[in-house]
């Protein structure tokens, strides 16, 4: 039975990857900045909240890498069955994950975007305190409250703009490039919301759940933890608060690079510590070490506010991605 439930998860990822190929396939290369495939209804209409979905250049690399990702885990998990509970459950979780991420960058509603990036927390929680390796409990819990208090944070932010501007529309938003919002609502909603980004991504100083969870996640729970999740925080920063609240974006800008730099050099000190000769170190904690300083090299393209640095922090947000998620594998040195 358990064999019959990983195989039903590697047909409905699959589908899902064939599904994000074609929709890449059928992608007007030639104009990446025009959002596609867009669908377009009225949810909630006292609050102005759409079922508003699209895809352009942002997003759809970060789609697909997340629609192979999550295959090849439940490839993995088939040939390589989880030692834990319940198929059932892990199979399940995987695909709540899966929906969420996906949803997280396809979403151009400011609600919809705060739902789909809570709606990972849970299943990665489970996966970590279910199927995780030693101190997992520990792990999932500083997961989960890290995020959450840094997601309440976000909340207040996106309601914020919504109240002010009378719209949560993405699109409508980034169009008005801040121009129905006053600087001082510009900053407040780029602190409150980019308190949140900034612990998913994870940004120095609100990085330490990372290498915990990370390290006592399960290969699939890392794999998506490092390939995919980390992204959504830099992603954020890049679909909302740059063409949302681009005065609030210049006064923390310097800020940002700052704590980007030492995150940065953290990182690639507390890597070559793990590395060195002697040091016994855990090949899945270096790796959670290595996506804090790769991470503050993201958010300081970021932190530019130019054309160059922000495609190179795009670029960079996806060029690893593969091989982060392979090195999270098991071999003898973890």
């Amino acid at each position: 039975p358990d064999q019959a439930v990983l195989r039903d998860g590697v047909t409905v990822t699959g589908a899902v990857l064939l599904a994000a190929i074609v929709l890449t396939a059928g992608f007007d290369h030639d104009h990446p900045a025009t959002m596609q495939a867009t669908t377009d209804i009225s949810w909630i209409p006292a609050l102005d909240v759409r079922i508003h979905l699209g895809v352009d250049g942002i997003s759809l690399p970060l789609l697909l890498l997340t629609a192979l990702l999550t295959f090849l885990c439940a490839l993995y998990s088939y040939f390589k069955p989880p030692a834990g509970p319940s198929a059932k459950a892990f199979v399940a979780l995987v695909l709540v994950l899966e929906s969420g991420t996906l949803a997280t960058f396809a979403v151009l509603d400011l609600v919809l975007f705060f739902l789909a990036f809570e709606m990972v927390l849970i299943p990665m929680y489970f996966l970590i305190a279910r199927w995780g390796g030693g101190r997992r409990q520990a792990a999932a819990w500083k997961f989960i409250l890290y995020t959450l208090l840094g997601s309440v944070v976000m909340l207040l932010g996106i309601l914020l703009i919504g109240l002010k501007t009378g719209t949560f529309d993405m699109v409508a938003l980034a169009t008005d490039n801040g121009r129905g919002l006053t600087t001082s609502v510009q900053v407040i909603a780029v602190l409150a919301i980019g308190l949140g980004l900034a612990v998913k991504t994870p940004m120095w100083p609100l990085h330490s759940w990372l290498p915990d969870a990370h390290t006592a996640a399960p290969t699939v729970g890392s794999v998506l933890l490092a390939g995919v999740l980390l992204k959504m925080g830099t992603y954020g920063f890049v679909r909302i608060l740059l063409p949302i609240a681009p005065d609030g974006m210049r006064t923390f800008a310097p800020y940002l690079a700052a704590f980007a730099v030492v995150g940065i050099v953290y990182g690639s000190l507390a890597c070559l510590a793990l590395a060195r000769t002697g040091a016994k170190g855990d090949l899945k904690r270096l790796i959670a070490y290595s996506s804090v300083g790769h991470m503050g090299f993201v958010l300081l393209g970021i932190a530019t506010m130019t054309p160059t640095g922000v495609n190179g922090a795009l670029f960079a947000n996806i060029a690893p991605c593969l091989t982060t998620g392979l090195l999270s594998s098991p071999s003898p040195a973890s």
